[in-house]
């Protein structure tokens, strides 16, 4: 039955959907920017051949970190990475209050 899939997003391309190949090319675009920046300007004295770098490399990143995702995301239940990530920030105490875990053995039983 397909009913279990309908409030999830879609993949678009690799098993990622919109938000996640937005978030990784955001976050590949920059990095890549800054950094090549950085280099050309002090190799070179100019920051827009890191720029060109940049720009002209974007594509095949972006490819190649969202490939890296669909084989963390393969065969894993729905936002299962994302639970994860969320999981460890908790217990490390960097987002307090966000994730709430339980200590000992759940029962399903009725309570009379």
């Amino acid at each position: 039955m397909i009913l279990h899939e309908i409030n999830h997003k879609m993949p678009i391309y690799k098993d990622c959907t919109l938000g996640e190949m937005l978030f990784i090319g955001g976050i590949v675009l920059m990095a890549e920017i800054i950094f090549l920046s950085i280099v050309t300007r002090v190799l070179f004295g100019f920051f827009s051949i890191g720029v060109a770098i940049a720009l002209a490399s974007f594509f095949h990143i972006t490819k190649f970190f969202l490939n890296k995702l669909q084989k963390v995301k393969y065969g894993k239940p729905y936002a299962y990475y994302k639970h994860f990530v969320v999981k460890t920030l908790s217990e490390k105490g960097w987002m307090q209050g966000k994730y709430i875990t339980r200590i000992g053995k759940w029962s399903v039983r009725r309570m009379r």
